[in-house]
């Protein structure tokens, strides 16, 4: 029983344990752990990356600063930074370079078509806050393109400032000559000497967002791999401990119904599709007087005295077979009824695998039923003897009354012999009466904590000249002290006389007859066994039927009496007894443990 309460709530831990939610809950922290590794990844190499385009932007400056510092004495100053701007200009991946005063006019432009074009306006120029520094920030082209700019205060040498002022004319060679018209005859503000330049730098963005995107799709496709990894990981975890619970429930679900198969106490019997022995529990090992290693592998059909074939051919039918009556013949002869339940052994798939018989022993069920039919006839005869007897006994007395008158007023040798064997028949008949009165009235019983011996004693003193005067030896056995019973001491007394006379009259030759009285578990086992002729099974079987009988002047209802009484004293009676080997009664009392103390 602790084995079966204890399969539900092994499956209620786990699935406490490692219920479906859990399993979502670890998937999304693992997702969630993964997306922000991915994406810290992303920031350090875009950092990274924008480290690097900074780097070469700061390479391109300097160039162009250390340019315009080396070649100032040989070349014009605006001519020298054009120069040096639009040859730094053809490396891959720049855009665009521009030198610039504070009001966004161009003084060098790695696109020399645009030189008249404002780069950008000062409003602009302020909220960017150039300085010494590079600063770096994303910008979009007209054109839609993505550019990675990095700008700051271009100084090449201080004297720029008074060289690009002497050399004011040479500003004009190098710039449209419409530039004074442009601008109303202005120099550019460069040309101050408190002007201050700015470079700026444009990368392009596209080979930055292709390593990015590739980077990030590497990273995607690694968390993906890990996070695959890390659920199927958690999954094998999760299916070997699933794995070790399923197989401890079914260690325990095979235990359990191993105990419950082999401590049924019927007897249960498997066998295949060809009628060979496949499994026998010990109730039908006991059965069969066979071990169950024997039976494996046999032929059922060589268990005799039952009809295996048409048994599974009615379960083959589809036609139900249940507690069918059978007579099994043991190893030792024994005739032994007993009920088989058959049906066919199903897999889940549907396949037949073999059949089930049940097998069991229904002696006792037999016993049972033909004791309740005894008393159910017993109680019928004795309602109707009570009325029947009640109705002769008024006649019996008015005919012995006439029987004694006419024997009295008869002279001797004229029919007084008649009267007199009328009175006689009339006192054996009322003898009958008595005794079917005595069987069929409710009789109270006076049960009194009592010494069973004392009861056997006083049964054989008053049977003893009975047995002197046929031959007939007897014995009483008994152990120093007995437990108490619960009895009515003259009940009994004519229940042991009565087992007494008839075991005395069933020995004509003379014989033994043996009383033993002893402890048999916890109740009280007196047996009463005889050397006499016996009993056939036939007579045995209706020996408790009131007027049933074989004595020529037996009135039948001698052991139905002690029937009644013995069951009024909740005493169970068993007979054993066979042609020329004489008979047994085994009388099972109960204990009266109360009297005891």
């Amino acid at each position: 029983m602790a084995i079966f309460q204890s399969l539900p709530s092994l499956r209620r831990n786990f699935a406490a344990r490692y219920s479906p939610w859990m399993l979502i809950g670890i998937a999304l922290i693992l997702a969630l752990a993964i997306t922000v590794l991915a994406v810290r990844n992303a920031q350090r190499e875009k950092a990274y990356m924008s480290q690097n385009l900074m780097d070469r932007a700061d390479a391109l400056i300097w160039a162009v600063e250390a340019g315009t510092r080396a070649n100032m004495g040989m070349r014009p100053g605006a001519q020298n930074v054009q120069a040096m701007v639009e040859e730094t200009a053809k490396q891959a991946g720049v855009i665009y370079m521009v030198v610039i005063d504070a009001s966004g006019n161009r003084i060098a432009s790695s696109a020399k078509e645009d030189m008249e074009k404002t780069f950008y306006e000062p409003q602009i120029l302020s909220s960017l806050s150039a300085s010494e520094k590079s600063q770096w920030r994303e910008t979009t082209l007209p054109d839609g393109r993505e550019v990675f700019e990095v700008y700051r205060t271009f100084a090449p040498l201080p004297e720029f400032q008074q060289h690009m002022n002497h050399n004011r004319s040479r500003w004009d060679n190098c710039r449209d000559s419409s530039w004074g018209n442009k601008h109303g005859g202005r120099q550019p503000a460069a040309t101050q000497a408190n002007d201050t330049l700015l470079i700026f730098v444009g990368l392009d963005m596209e080979p930055f967002e292709e390593a990015l995107d590739e980077d990030f799709r590497n990273t995607a496709i690694i968390g993906i791999i890990v996070g695959l990894l890390a659920l199927g990981g958690f999954m094998s975890l999760f299916w070997a401990q699933h794995y070790r619970l399923s197989r401890r429930l079914l260690h325990d679900t095979n235990a359990f119904a191993s105990e419950v198969v082999t401590s049924m106490p019927s007897g249960l019997v498997t066998a295949d599709e060809n009628n060979r022995i496949t499994m026998v529990n010990s109730a039908a090992s006991r059965l069969f007087g066979t071990s169950g290693e024997k039976l494996e592998g046999m032929s059922l059909h060589s268990l005799a005295g039952i009809p295996w074939e048409s048994i599974t051919a009615l379960v083959e039918k589809g036609l139900p077979v249940h507690e069918q009556e059978h007579i099994f013949t043991a190893a030792e002869g024994e005739r032994i009824p007993v009920s088989v339940s058959a049906s066919r052994i199903i897999n889940e798939e549907n396949m037949h695998l073999g059949y089930l018989y049940l097998v069991e022993d229904i002696r006792e069920r037999k016993r049972v039923q033909e004791q309740l039919r005894r008393s159910e006839r017993l109680s019928a005869l004795g309602n109707m003897a009570a009325r029947v007897a009640h109705e002769i006994r008024n006649p019996l007395s008015s005919i012995k009354g006439f029987a004694r008158f006419f024997a009295e007023k008869v002279p001797e040798g004229g029919g007084r012999e008649i009267a007199y064997t009328m009175m006689e028949e009339v006192d054996r008949l009322n003898r009958v009466v008595t005794e079917l009165l005595d069987f069929a009235r409710p009789s109270p019983l006076t049960l009194k904590p009592g010494d069973i011996r004392e009861v056997i004693d006083r049964a054989m003193r008053l049977t003893v000249d009975d047995a002197g005067k046929k031959g007939v030896e007897t014995t009483f056995t008994a152990p120093s002290e007995l437990p108490a019973i619960s009895m009515d001491f003259e009940r009994l007394t004519q229940v042991f006389l009565n087992l007494f006379i008839n075991a005395i009259q069933a020995m004509d030759q003379g014989g033994k007859l043996a009383v033993a009285a002893a402890v048999h578990g916890s109740r009280i086992a007196v047996t009463v066994s005889d050397t006499g002729a016996g009993m056939a099974p036939d007579v045995l079987e209706s020996i408790f039927t009131p007027y049933y009988t074989t004595k020529p002047a037996g009135t039948g209802l001698g052991l139905a009496i002690v029937l009644k009484i013995l069951e009024e004293h909740g005493c169970e009676i068993k007979v054993e007894s066979a042609p020329g080997q004489g008979t047994t009664f085994t009388l099972l009392f109960p204990e009266t443990h109360a009297a005891q103390g």
